[in-house]
């Protein structure tokens, strides 16, 4: 008699590489989904032609279908997060916004979606020991934190930040494509303010923004 098939969709009924593989892999896919999710929506957002209107619907349509599949296919996605309804700038003085991500892309969709926020200046880290660095020289009212940067975790990070009584009360939000439960827990439990997985949205992204730099 041949044995049942396991659900692909119940966690509980793979191995411990298996789910280790899909929650990897669920990661690596929301990346991609972030910039076309978020890029998509910035043009949305800017008048044009029906036409163009449109289209880019349909690519968002296209991209949130992927991104259900995803969840529902790969798990650990489906859960909201709390609370979610340039080069490094070295020489820069001030800024209001800190974001430390080692992704060009990630960083100019966020570089994009602050600019309906012109009165906020942004800096960029590209790797966690410049991030700290940079939070501890300028103070930002607001820090943007990726996890899997080339030098240190993001949690490790989150841990410098907090343990630094120049940074400790400055808010970190996490932006990161892993959507595990278990590590968004973990992380607001260690001391982020909020934890957007990505791909998130333009409104609620905003939102956060306006609420931690108020």
């Amino acid at each position: 008699m041949n044995e049942p098939t396991p659900v692909l969709n119940n966690p509980e009924s793979l191995s411990a590489s298996e789910r280790a593989f899909r929650a990897e892999l669920n990661q690596k896919l929301r990346a991609p989904l972030n910039a076309i999710i978020g890029f998509a929506e910035l043009v949305a957002m800017r008048p044009g032609t029906v036409n163009k209107d449109a289209d880019v619907q349909h690519i968002v349509k296209a991209a949130r279908d992927l991104l259900g599949i995803i969840n529902d296919e790969l798990g650990d996605g489906s859960a909201t997060s709390p609370g979610d309804t340039k080069p490094s700038a070295l020489s820069a003085t001030s800024c209001d916004v800190l974001y430390i991500e080692d992704d060009i892309v990630n960083f100019t969709l966020v570089e994009r979606i602050l600019e309906f926020r012109p009165a906020l200046k942004l800096m960029h880290a590209r790797c966690g020991e410049a991030g700290v660095e940079l939070a501890q020289a300028h103070r930002p009212k607001l820090i943007l934190l990726d996890l899997n940067l080339p030098d240190i975790h993001g949690s490790e990070v989150l841990r410098r930040l907090q343990d630094e009584p120049s940074t400790s009360k400055v808010p970190v939000v996490v932006l990161s494509a892993d959507a595990t439960p278990s590590q968004i827990e973990r992380l607001l439990t260690a001391g982020a303010r909020n934890y957007l997985t990505k791909p998130f949205d333009i409104d609620p992204f905003l939102a956060v923004v306006d609420e931690m730099v108020a």
